[in-house]
This record gives structure tokens, C-alpha cells and sequence, in this order.
């Protein structure tokens, strides 16, 4: 029998890490919803309210069961859904549809729900967007109820499953056997969708936006998933597994391997000592932080408290338990919280700050919190208590003037001084850093550096403004270019101004976590990289192999190339040298990945 043709897709890879297993295809549950006439439209309407109040049950055991698996942080989401249950006016206007048009509930609730989607699919903003889908989980539910039909069973199912839908509602995380589940690709959804977050929370690799992948799919299929480049094959080639097996076997053994390796200190082989931090967005992902021996958190990604909360806005008591929580699980390490890095449109629903022509370049950031200053009061409120449980820091988005950190720290010690007026209230100090993302922050580093205690790189966002590209943009992203000599020449300055002034200089970038970028840092200065918690086993490893004048020679080499695929074939090959560990699997994402040509 001949074996299927291996057919690549390419999506987004919104949590990390590559697996292999066989595809459990799951439909979207389509029905031919018909409408059917009811003579008892009172009757008919009873049982729609039976299905919400059976909806609203079904929802708050799931809510139990998911805060046991991941924590309140997420279980908060399905808030949101039954927030949704119980709108009033949504509910009004399908009873009343009922009543005047005699129709059945099913038909009446598929309308409905049909004209909501398009409405939020209509939207510019990619996280309202993706609201729809909570939209139509609800409606799913509903529909489960009045059909009478039993949700998907997990039972007697294989233990190496890679989930392929179109959508996947986020409470059946709480029914799941997560140990059976390897990965999840899924037609709709991007990085802030609900399901991304508890995918990452879970340490389940996952590609969401992959167009017409369940055409090519059947239960079965084997199939390679690539959570970091966003990439999944279907039917791989042996030689293609092959290629990825290095890959895969760091992302099942990294905690193990380092659990082993916790005793170390990160450092170049000549003793340099070097901090290797986590970047995290969720509680749940402190575990694995810890596990991989990182030494404090480089950047907290506070805006996804907010995002999952079904107000909008987490109060500053809901604010402070998750900082607290945060400082006491990695004491005696550092924790880096970087406020609110939204823009309006994410944040203030139904506002007149939500109105933007180009969010990406609007009111977001640290612009933001300024323009919201209660808001933002709260957030330096929650971050200054939870100082006295471990060592805080404040990290501030999106700087491009120094009038915006003097406004920043005056508003800090208006806090603070409130704070400490409270009798019994004792506080310690919170260093205070910037994030260098725009050019204008990198051109004025020098000024910007004096007034704060460190400095973080967000590579991201400055190589997009940097190089003018929207990396979401398929027509443009193969100039998203991280070795770009234009980047390079920014962050080799950053270094210089930071160490000029003695100001440590963190690198919070996914270019940290590859091992030949971060053998260049080091040889460009930098002595502390936040990355994915479960890339610092290699850092560290990769790390301890290279000399540091090595390094530095090799830094100092690209820095004179003129291009970025001059610099990805030069750097793999001078790195590989020195190395006695295969990095194989990296070679294709630094001369793919990393420097985009063709």
C-alpha cells in the first residue's frame, strides 16, 4: 500500500514546542438547523431558558475543574461565557423571537448567533475578533441541551493525539485527559484567543489560522507540529522526522534535563556569569520556569490579566494576588512585571479610545496608561504591595520620550506615598525599567537610561518598527528580519550605552532563545536573556561550551556583513565549530527563520 503524500501547512504557532502524533479530526458539530413552526410558543420558550439554566450549570462545574488543572487566572474565562448566558437583552430578543415568529428555539438560536459572529468578524481588531468563537462555543452548548445530545466523550482514546478542528471550545480543557493530547491545530483562532492561553498554560504545543487543513486530514493521519514556526505536515516524510527529532526531544525532555541541571549557574565558559530569565504570561507557566532553572522572570505579560477577564479590567486586589503570587513562587529570583502593553481597542470596549486608524502605532502601551491613569494607579498600586513578598520590578512599554517615565515616576510616588499613609503598610523599592521597542528610544538611549535602573530589549517590536514590517502581514513578512545588520547595529549600541552607564541590559526577545543568537549577545555584551521557560536548558548548555573571546570574535565579524543571509550562514557555521552539541534542528530556523530570504 502506498504511503500518503506529505503535505505541509503554515499557520501561527501560538504555544511552543514541536510534537509528533496521529490526528484526532473533530467537526464543528454542523446541524441542519431548519425552522420549524410551534403552535405553544410559551412552551417552546420555557425550553430555551431550560437550556441556559442547564448551560449555566454544565459551566460552573467546568469552571471547578479547569481552576483545578490551571488556576483561577484561566478558569476566569469561562466567566465570560456564562456572563454571555446570562445577557438579558441577547435573551430577550430570542424569547421574543419565539413568541412573535413561533419558531423553535434551535433555528431562533442559530440565527442569532450567526448575525453576532459576522458582526465581530467584521472587526478591524484581531483579539475582538476572535470573540466569535466564544460566541459560538455558547451557542454549541445551548444547542447540546436542547438536542438533548451528550459533549464529546475522551474516554478510550490513544495517548499521543494531535486535535484537528476548526474551533475548540476552552471548556473542554476541563474535561480532557491532557496526557492523551500532544498538540492542537485548529482552522480559526491566533495567540490571544482564550484557547492559545490555556494551550500555553498547559504546555500543549498548538497552530491556530491554518485555512483548509481539515480538508486533508482524516482521524489517524500522523502528524508533526511545529508550535514555534507555526508550521504542521501531514504524513511526514521519515527523513522530515528525522530532521525535527532534536527538536522534539528538547521539548519533552527540557524540564526533565533540567531538573538535573538546576545546580547551575549560566555562565560562558570562562566563568562571565549570565542570567537566564523566563518570559510569561500566565501563573500556570511558573512550574515550568522553575523546573527549567530560570533565574527570575524576565518579563511578566501583565495585559493577558486583563484580557481574560470578563470585566475588562482585574481589580487591584486580583491584580495583586497574581503579583504576589508571582514574587513569593520565585523568591528569591527577581520578577519583572510589564504593565499594561494593550492597545485601547483591547482594553476600553464601547470607548472613544477604541477608535484608532492604525492601533499597532496608536494609543497602546505606556501612551495608554498615561491617558488612563486610574487604570494604570491601580496597576502600580497591586505591583509596590506585592514588592514585600520577594524582589519586584516595573517594566514600562513602549517608551519614546523621557516625559513619559517623569510622568510615570511622579504618578509612582503619589501611589506609593498614599500607600504608605495607610497605617501598618510597609513597602520596599521597586526598580523601575523601560522597554527599548521604538527607534526613538534607541536613538535617545543615553537620556532614557539615566532615568531608570535597567533596560529591556523587546526585540519584536523593535525590529518591526525598525524595519517598517508588519509581521502579520504575508505580503511583507519575509522582511521581518532579525539579522538584519540594521537590528544588530541597535542592539550592539543598547549594550554599549548600557554598560557605559552601568545599567543592566536585558534581551526579552524570541531571538534569545535560539542558541547562535544568543552566543552573539553574549559577544555583543549582554548578560541577561528572557526567553520561553523551556529554552533555557539549551541556553545554559550551549553557553557553557562557548569561551568568551570566542563570542566576541564572533559578534565582532558580523557586525561587519551586509546582509542578514551572509550573517545566519556565517554565524551557524562559526557557532557549530565550537560546539560539541548537535544543532542540527536550529540551522533551519536561523537561515529560514531568522533571516527570511529565498
Amino acid at each position: 500500500m502506498a504511503s500518503k503524500p506529505e503535505i505541509i501547512f503554515q499557520g501561527s504557532g501560538v504555544s511552543p514546542g514541536v510534537v509528533l502524533g496521529q490526528a484526532l479530526k473533530l467537526d464543528s458539530h454542523n446541524r441542519a438547523i431548519l425552522r420549524i413552526h410551534v403552535d405553544d410558543a410559551e412552551a417552546e420558550a420555557r425550553r430555551f431558558l431550560r437550556a441556559i439554566e442547564a448551560s449555566k450549570e454544565q459551566l460552573e462545574a467546568l469552571k471547578s475543574r479547569l481552576e483545578e488543572k490551571v488556576g483561577s487566572e484561566h478558569s476566569i474565562i469561562l466567566d465570560a461565557h456564562l456572563l454571555m448566558l446570562e445577557d438579558r437583552t441577547l435573551n430577550e430578543e430570542i424569547l421574543t423571537n419565539i413568541r412573535e415568529g413561533h419558531a423553535n428555539a434551535e433555528w431562533v438560536l442559530t440565527q442569532t448567533t450567526e448575525r453576532l459572529v459576522r458582526a465581530y468578524e467584521s472587526l478591524d481588531d484581531e483579539y475582538f475578533r476572535e470573540r466569535h468563537s466564544d460566541i459560538e462555543n455558547i451557542a454549541e452548548r445551548i444547542l447540546l441541551n436542547l438536542s438533548g445530545d451528550r459533549p464529546f466523550s475522551w474516554d478510550s482514546l490513544p495517548g499521543d493525539l494531535i486535535i484537528v478542528s476548526h474551533d475548540f471550545n476552552p471548556s473542554t480543557f476541563a474535561v480532557m485527559d491532557v496526557q492523551k493530547v500532544r498538540g492542537l491545530v485548529l482552522e480559526s483562532g491566533g495567540r490571544t484567543s482564550h484557547t492559545a492561553i490555556i494551550s500555553r498554560g498547559l504546555r500543549i504545543p498548538a497552530v491556530m489560522g491554518i485555512r483548509e487543513i481539515l480538508d486533508s486530514v482524516v482521524t489517524g493521519d500522523r502528524l508533526l507540529l511545529n508550535g514555534d514556526d507555526g508550521q504542521v505536515v501531514v504524513n511526514p516524510s521519515e527523513a522530515r522526522i528525522e530532521s525535527m527529532r532534536g527538536q522534539m526531544e528538547a521539548f519533552g525532555s527540557s524540564a526533565e534535563y533540567a531538573s538535573s541541571q538546576t545546580a547551575w549557574t549560566a555562565q560562558i565558559k570562562n566563568g562571565s556569569p549570565v542570567s537566564l530569565r523566563a518570559n510569561t504570561e500566565l501563573l500556570h507557566e511558573l512550574s515550568a520556569a522553575k523546573k527549567c532553572g530560570a533565574e527570575g522572570i524576565g518579563m511578566f505579560r501583565s495585559e493577558f490579566l486583563f484580557f481574560g477577564h470578563p470585566q475588562g479590567f482585574p481589580s487591584t486586589e486580583e491584580q495583586y494576588s497574581a503579583y504576589r503570587k508571582l514574587v513569593q513562587e520565585m523568591n528569591p529570583y527577581p520578577v519583572a512585571i510589564r504593565t499594561l502593553d494593550a492597545g485601547s481597542e483591547k482594553v476600553f470596549k464601547n470607548d472613544y479610545l477604541a477608535n484608532q486608524a492604525n492601533p499597532s502605532m496608536g494609543l497602546r502601551g505606556i501612551r495608554l496608561s498615561l491617558r488612563a491613569k486610574k487604570v494604570f494607579s491601580e496597576q502600580i498600586e497591586a505591583i509596590l504591595r506585592a514588592s514585600c513578598d520577594g524582589k519586584m520590578e516595573m517594566v514600562l512599554p513602549m517608551v519614546s520620550t523621557v516625559e513619559e517615565i517623569w510622568q510615570t515616576k511622579t504618578l509612582i510616588e503619589k501611589v506609593r506615598a498614599d500607600l504608605l499613609r495607610i497605617p501598618g503598610v510597609k513597602l520596599d523599592p521597586v526598580p523601575l525599567g523601560v522597554m527599548i521597542e521604538v527607534p526613538a528610544a534607541v536613538l535617545s538611549l543615553e537620556v532614557l537610561a539615566k532615568e531608570v535602573d535597567f533596560l529591556c530589549v523587546g526585540t519584536n517590536d523593535l525590529i518591526q518598527y525598525m524595519l517598517a514590517v508588519d509581521r502579520g502581514n504575508p505580503h511583507v513578512a519575509y522582511l521581518f528580519q532579525p539579522l538584519h545588520p540594521a537590528v544588530l547595529q541597535c542592539l550592539k549600541h543598547i549594550s554599549e550605552v548600557a554598560n557605559k552607564l552601568n545599567k543592566p541590559a536585558r534581551i526579552c526577545g524570541e531571538i534569545s532563545s535560539n542558541p547562535f543568537v544568543a552566543v552573539l549577545l553574549m559577544g555583543m555584551g549582554f548578560r541577561q536573556l528572557s526567553m520561553n521557560p523551556l529554552s533555557i536548558p539549551m541556553i545554559r548548555r550551549v553557553l557553557h561550551e562557548i569561551p568568551l573571546d570566542s563570542a566576541q570574535e564572533i559578534a565582532g565579524k558580523v557586525l561587519t556583513l551586509a546582509t542578514a543571509h551572509e550573517i545566519g550562514k556565517y554565524l551557524t557555521e562559526a557557532v557549530s565549530r565550537l560546539l560539541k552539541i548537535d544543532l542540527a534542528p536550529y540551522v533551519r530556523e536561523i537561515t529560514d527563520k531568522m533571516t527570511n530570504y529565498e
